[in-house]
Parts: C-alpha cells; sequence; structure tokens
C-alpha cells in the first residue's frame, strides 16, 4: 500500500520524501558511522599526547591534570603514582592496571570504562606509565560534531532551496510538455515562451513541436488530396452517368457513349489506383516494413519496361546495368520500386519521342526521355501534389515517385539536357 502511495504521489511531494530520506541518511553517517571511522585517527593523536608525559606532569610534584594519571616505577622495582590515579580509576590496585597495560601503549577496559596508556622508559632506568580516560575522544567527537553538524544542516537547508526551486522550474517545464502531447489529440494551440535551458526537456519539447507540425502537415496533405480526388472522381463520374442516361434515353451514338464511358473509366481506375498507392506508401512508414529489404532493380525494370513497351511500341527502350550485381540493389521493396518506376515510365511514354533509357550504377538511377523539355519553373515544382504537365493526369504520380524515394532514403529531381529531360534518383 505504501508503494502504490508514493507512486501516486505528484513529484513535488516525491522531491521532499527523498529530500528527507537523505537527510535521515546523511544524519547516520554523520552521527554514528563518521565518529566509529574516525576513531582510530583520535586514537592515534591520543597516544600521541599521552607519549610526552612532560605535558602532564607538573614540574616538582606528583600532580596531573583531571584527565591524565601517571604510575612510575623505579629501578628498584618501587611504584609512585599520582593523586589523582583513583579518581580517574576509582576501585582499582596499582597492579592490576600495571597487569592489564600489558603493552608499550594501547586502551584497557576497567569498570566498564575505556582507558588509554603509553608506557615511556626515563635515562635514569624507571618506567613511566601514563593513563587518561576517553574524555579526549570525547572531546575531539563533540567537536568535530559541533562543526560538521551546524554545516551539515545549513548546507541541507541550501539544497533543499535549490532543489525546490529547480523541481519547481522542471514541474513547469513538464507540465508545458504534458499541454503540447494533449494538444496532439485536440488540436489545440499551445502558447508560452520556450524553456531557456536547452536540455533533454526542451529537447523532448522541440521534438512534440517538430511531430505537431508533421502531423498539421499531413493533415494538410490529406484534405488537398481528398478535395482534389474528389473533384477529379466526381467528374469521370458524371461523365459515365450522363452517357448512361444518354444511351438509355437513345440520344446518344451507343459505340461513342461505350468508348467514352470506357476512357472515363480508364481514368477512375488510375484515381483508384494512385489511392491505394498513397495509402500504401503511408502504411510502409508507419509499420517499417521497408526495413533492411533490397531490391534488384534489374528485374524490376525488365517487368516495367515490357508493360509499357506495350503503349509505345515506336519507342526504343534502353536499359544498363553494371556488371556487378551489388551495384543494382537498392533499398526498398520490390512491390515499391515497381510503382516508382511504373509512374516515371507512365510519364515518359506520353511525352517521348523515340527514345527511353534507363540507367542504374551504384547508388544513383537515371531515366532518360527524348521528350519536350521541362518549363524551368517546372523543374522545380514537378514532384509536388497535382502539378500537371500538359498531357498530365491525376498531378500525383511524381509526387508519389517522391514520397516514395525519400522512404527509401533517396531523392529525385529532374533538369533538362540536350536533347530532353532526365530524372536523377540518387
Amino acid at each position: 500500500m505504501k508503494i502504490k502511495k508514493i507512486k501516486n504521489m505528484s513529484l513535488s511531494k516525491q522531491l521532499i520524501i527523498v529530500t528527507l530520506v537523505a537527510l535521515a541518511i546523511s544524519s547516520i553517517i554523520l552521527g554514528v558511522i563518521l565518529p566509529s571511522v574516525l576513531k582510530p585517527f583520535y586514537e592515534r593523536s591520543v597516544y600521541s599526547y599521552l607519549s610526552q608525559p612532560s605535558r602532564f606532569i607538573e614540574p616538582n610534584t606528583n600532580k596531573m591534570g583531571d584527565d591524565f594519571a601517571f604510575v612510575i616505577i623505579t629501578k628498584s622495582g618501587a611504584i609512585y603514582t599520582s593523586d589523582n590515579l583513583n579518581k580517574i580509576i576509582p576501585g582499582v590496585s596499582t597492579d592490576h592496571i600495571i597487569k592489564k597495560a600489558s603493552d608499550l601503549s594501547g586502551k584497557i577496559a576497567l569498570n566498564g570504562n575505556t582507558y588509554y596508556y603509553v608506557w615511556g622508559q626515563m635515562k635514569n632506568g624507571q618506567k613511566n606509565l601514563i593513563i587518561s580516560d576517553n574524555t579526549q575522544i570525547k572531546e575531539q567527537e563533540n567537536s568535530l560534531l559541533s562543526i560538521i553538524f551546524p554545516t551539515m544542516i545549513a548546507t541541507i537547508a541550501i539544497t533543499i532551496l535549490v532543489l525546490v526551486t529547480w523541481s519547481q522550474y522542471i514541474l513547469r517545464k513538464i507540465k508545458k510538455i504534458d499541454k503540447k502531447t494533449k494538444a496532439l489529440i485536440t488540436g489545440e494551440e499551445v502558447e508560452g515562451k520556450e524553456f531557456i535551458i536547452d536540455d533533454e526537456l526542451n529537447e523532448l519539447s522541440n521534438t512534440i513541436d517538430e511531430v505537431d507540425k508533421e502531423l498539421k502537415a499531413k493533415d494538410e496533405y490529406k484534405n488537398m488530396m481528398f478535395q482534389n480526388l474528389s473533384h477529379e472522381l466526381k467528374t469521370p463520374i458524371s461523365v459515365i452517368q450522363s452517357y448512361i442516361e444518354g444511351i438509355e434515353d437513345d440520344v446518344v451514338n451507343k459505340d461513342e457513349a461505350i468508348k467514352i464511358i470506357d476512357e472515363e473509366t480508364k481514368v477512375l481506375s488510375n484515381q483508384v489506383k494512385t489511392i491505394l498507392q498513397i495509402n500504401k506508401i503511408d502504411f510502409m512508414k508507419d509499420s517499417k516494413k521497408y526495413e533492411n529489404s533490397k531490391t534488384d532493380l534489374k528485374n524490376v525494370s525488365n517487368d516495367v519496361v515490357e508493360k509499357h513497351k506495350l503503349v509505345r511500341n515506336d519507342v526504343k527502350f534502353i536499359i544498363n546495368f553494371e556488371k556487378n550485381e551489388e551495384a543494382n540493389e537498392f533499398s526498398g521493396t520490390e512491390e515499391m520500386w515497381k510503382a516508382v518506376f511504373d509512374n516515371i515510365l507512365g510519364n515518359f511514354v506520353r511525352y517521348a519521342k523515340s527514345i527511353i533509357e534507363i540507367t542504374v550504377s551504384k547508388n544513383k538511377i537515371i531515366l532518360f526521355n527524348d521528350g519536350e523539355k521541362l518549363d524551368e519553373e517546372m523543374t522545380k515544382k514537378i514532384f509536388l501534389p497535382y502539378v500537371k504537365g500538359n498531357k498530365g493526369q491525376t498531378g500525383l504520380g511524381l509526387s508519389i515517385v517522391k514520397k516514395t524515394v525519400n522512404l527509401f532514403g533517396y531523392d529525385i529531381k529532374a533538369q533538362n539536357i540536350g536533347n530532353g529531360v532526365e530524372f536523377i534518383i540518387k
């Protein structure tokens, strides 16, 4: 239940919880773990301090400070102690203390307390035992904590302030991105300044803007396409209906009417074919089924050329390929490449005088016909939707070609050369 509650919390509340957890962990580290880690360093400093007995023994006296005591063993074996030994270590005999302090330096446990000691050897042969309780250790720990904790609190306070400010800025970004995302569905416009910091969220926002532009462009293209197709479909349908009515009313020549109906049916067929090709491109783009596919254009070219030879048997078709088979392979599906060549050659057979030539080389395709040259303005916009030449039909064939080759990672352009026009795909 607790995990579910956290999952349903807002980002600001999550940030507060994370900060409090971080504060608790920091307190444990600084209050418990850090003193334990530093304790060996404190102990070394105490041993170093104790190893210099002249610091503690007052001149011409056996008195020491409140935290230190000493035991002196003379060369003859006599034992002397400072007056405060029983005060620092109450209820413990001197012999027991000497027996426990068996190393040159270290710590011993007496009466549930920890004591630190150091043995020293004097020039006259006597030995000195300097012993202290853990007051020095505690003082060093308290001194460290008195510095660390205020610093930690100030640091955490500043960090929280920075995090809250930063989180509010991030939340504003996320809310704006959320509005932009919802606007993709509703079609609403999202106003407001762009983000100042160019970070990943800004990149995401820009990506959403690009997606929005692309979707709007697609919608505009589809609306324009359907409006034009509606008009294009309406015209042949009206003609067919008119001639059918004429045949029924016996006001038109039946043979002539059938001929015109047949022509208009072919126009309708081409329109339907165009719609299917456009849908096919959109489907391929969305499904990405064309990725990693390769097509041998030699077979594609031969098949399409054979088809168009029947339309213009007076035109000479020339096909040039590389000897290296790999040079004839291009990215994309065979079906879509056939649509590309079919649309281009369908255009060429209406304009060519005597020659249509296809040349395929590595990463480049050149299609040529010796028909009339294009107007310079037309070379720039011939691949736009609904731009028709003198003998154009739907105005969509070459725009389909461009969309298809672009989908496969290529581009196409048209240009006039000495005796005709060529399309270059590369």
